[in-house]
């Protein structure tokens, strides 16, 4: 019975991050790849994906603070987007809230995969 719950709580988790538009019809295809690949790899593709972004952001926040900004190197790191606007402090803030948004969404996902993961290995 718990693992049916699990797996109940986790599609409603989903469809509720999508309504809100934080995912698209695409991380329905990256779920359904740990059927075929392996148990965890929603768990270690949303990890990746959330050490990457913050990685990004360590980038674009320690480029952006900087007395002389180098755009170059910011339009390398966020394809063009904060090199070209005005605001880059409110636009790289703004993303960032965004982001932690996100982020403690998927940190509540992975947790609800383990929690299937666990159960399935019978743990």
């Amino acid at each position: 019975m718990a693992l049916p719950m699990q797996r109940s709580l986790l599609r409603s988790f989903v469809q509720s991050m999508h309504e809100e538009g934080i995912v698209n019809d695409d991380f329905y295809q990256l779920l359904a790849m740990k059927e075929t690949v392996r148990q965890d790899y929603v768990v270690r593709a949303v990890t990746s994906y959330c050490l990457s972004a913050q990685n990004l952001f360590s980038h674009l926040t320690y480029h952006i603070c900087q007395p002389e900004v180098d755009y170059h190197q910011v339009n390398t790191a966020a394809c063009e987007f904060y090199a070209r606007t005005s605001s880059c402090s409110r636009a790289l803030y703004w993303t960032k809230n965004e982001y932690s948004k996100l982020r403690r969404k998927f940190e509540t996902l992975v947790q609800m995969e383990r929690k299937i993961i666990d159960l399935e290995n019978g743990h």
